[in-house]
C-alpha cells in the first residue's frame, strides 16, 4: 500500500527538481554549452539530495519531472528525451544504493566531509559519463569529451552548491536552537 507519506515525497522530490531547472535555467543559462549540459548545474545537487534524504520516492519524482523537462523543454527527438530521465533519476538512486551498502549515516548531518565529497564526485562522474555518452550517440554534443567536461562540471558544481547549501543551513539550525535566550 502507498502512503501518503511516499506520496508527498515523490511530489516534492518532482517539484524541487522542476523548480531548480527553471531557476538554474534562468540564473545561467549564459553558461549552457548544449541542450543538458551547463557549466553550472543546480539540479545535479537535487538529484543527489532527493534520493540521499528520500531514497526511492526521491527518484520517482525525479524521473517524473525529468520526463515533463525532457519531452517538453530539452530535447527534441523522442528517443534522447525518453532516455536521458532515466539516467538522470537511475545514477544518483545507484549512488545512494551503493552508499547504503557501505553504511550511509542515518542523516546527512552525520556524513563527514570525505564522505560527502566521494559521494558527490562519484554522481558527478556517473552521471555526467553517461549523459554525456547517450548525447554523444544520440549527436547532441560533438563529441563525449567536450560533453562530459561541461556536464561533469557543472554536476559537480551544482551539486556541491546543493549540498553544502544546505549542510550549512542545518548547522545554522543548530547552533541557533543552542543558543539560549537572554534573561
Amino acid at each position: 500500500m502507498i502512503s501518503a507519506l511516499q506520496v508527498l515525497s515523490v511530489l516534492l522530490s518532482g517539484l524541487l527538481y522542476f523548480g531548480f531547472f527553471f531557476i538554474n535555467d534562468w540564473l545561467f543559462s549564459g553558461l549552457e554549452a548544449h541542450p543538458g549540459a551547463n557549466w553550472i548545474y543546480l539540479p545535479a545537487g537535487l538529484r543527489l539530495l532527493n534520493t540521499l534524504l528520500l531514497g526511492g520516492e526521491g527518484a520517482i519524482g525525479l524521473l517524473l519531472a525529468s520526463l515533463a523537462l525532457s519531452f517538453g523543454v530539452v530535447h527534441d527527438d523522442p528517443v534522447t528525451a525518453a532516455v536521458s530521465p532515466f539516467i538522470s533519476a537511475g545514477v544518483p538512486y545507484l549512488v545512494y544504493r551503493l552508499a547504503l551498502a557501505k553504511g550511509l549515516p542515518s542523516t546527512l548531518e552525520q556524513l563527514s566531509p570525505t564522505y560527502l565529497s566521494a559521494l558527490i564526485f562519484l554522481h558527478a562522474v556517473a552521471t555526467s559519463g553517461l549523459h554525456s555518452l547517450w548525447y554523444a550517440m544520440r549527436g547532441v554534443s560533438q563529441s563525449f569529451l567536450s560533453g562530459f567536461s561541461v556536464m561533469f562540471i557543472g554536476d559537480l558544481m551544482g551539486t556541491l552548491i546543493i549540498i553544502y547549501l544546505i549542510k550549512l543551513l542545518l548547522m545554522v539550525r543548530d547552533r541557533m536552537s543552542n543558543v539560549t535566550p537572554p534573561i
